[in-house]
């Protein structure tokens, strides 16, 4: 019972020490881990890069005590009048990473939040990049299946 009491007792004295120093993710480190990856990404403001990829201009935001990241982009061509609430219920219903929806200025857009609380290395944002540039073209996928139907 001693030895629990003292296990217990040190993970509440390093535990947060761990969480402090994982959680240091900027929105200069997320720049560089995607410049290294050949994008072209652009500085946006305090908290925030740009990454053009062909007709595509994301937005990665670094936000929050812990470092959450945020990839939103708009995209070009693709009205709110080109999806519906089924087509986006649809497409949120199936997708759990990530959602679309139109916003207050009638733009359809794509979101991906990842919650850093409990750390990220550079290989997760690569990979989260990676996902959130599936999701967009899944979503145009889906769309243009929509439209041929």
């Amino acid at each position: 019972m001693r030895i629990l009491s003292t296990l217990a007792a040190a993970m509440l004295i390093f535990t947060p020490l761990a969480g402090a120093s994982a959680a240091g993710v900027s929105k200069e480190t997320v720049s560089e881990i995607l410049t290294d990856q050949g994008y072209n990404v652009r500085d946006y403001d305090a908290n925030k890069v740009t990454v053009e990829i062909s007709d595509y201009l994301i937005l990665v935001a670094v936000d929050g005590a812990d470092g959450d990241i945020s990839f939103v982009t708009w995209l070009p061509g693709v009205s709110a009048g080109d999806v519906g609430y089924q087509f986006l219920n649809k497409f949120n219903n199936e997708v759990k990473f990530g959602r679309a929806y139109v916003d207050k200025d009638g733009d359809v857009t794509i979101q991906m939040d990842r919650n850093s609380s409990g750390g990220v290395s550079a290989k997760n944002i690569e990979s989260d990049f990676d996902v959130f540039l599936l999701l967009i073209s899944k979503f145009l996928s889906d769309l243009e299946s929509q439209a041929v139907a």
